[in-house]
């Protein structure tokens, strides 16, 4: 699991790249919850996602929430067929802000 941030139009887009599971999961609730913290819109493109588990989700579930509740806006972006078919499966895909 790799990352990198970028700023894009107003919003701090973070680039997750590899594997998202239990191993990887502390490094990932990091960034995202960091970029949570210090921006108001905060998208996490997740195009080079090659696998995400439940313990991944839940990360994402939990960012959210955070957004959420601090009246900000948590969105992903360009998500991979493998991360979307995991959203689709648990019922997520409506769940989550997602854009092209």
């Amino acid at each position: 699991m790799s990352f990198k941030e970028e700023d894009r139009d107003g919003a701090k887009i973070i680039h997750l790249e590899g594997d998202i599971d239990l191993e990887q999961t502390d490094t990932v609730r990091k960034a995202l919850s960091e970029a949570v913290e210090k921006n108001d819109t905060v998208h996490a493109n997740m195009a080079n996602v090659s696998y995400i588990d439940s313990s991944g989700v839940s990360v994402l579930i939990e960012v959210n929430q955070k957004a959420g509740d601090a009246g900000k806006t948590f969105a992903l972006e360009k998500i991979s067929e493998q991360v979307s078919s995991v959203l689709q499966m648990a019922k997520l895909d409506s769940f989550f802000t997602i854009k092209e």
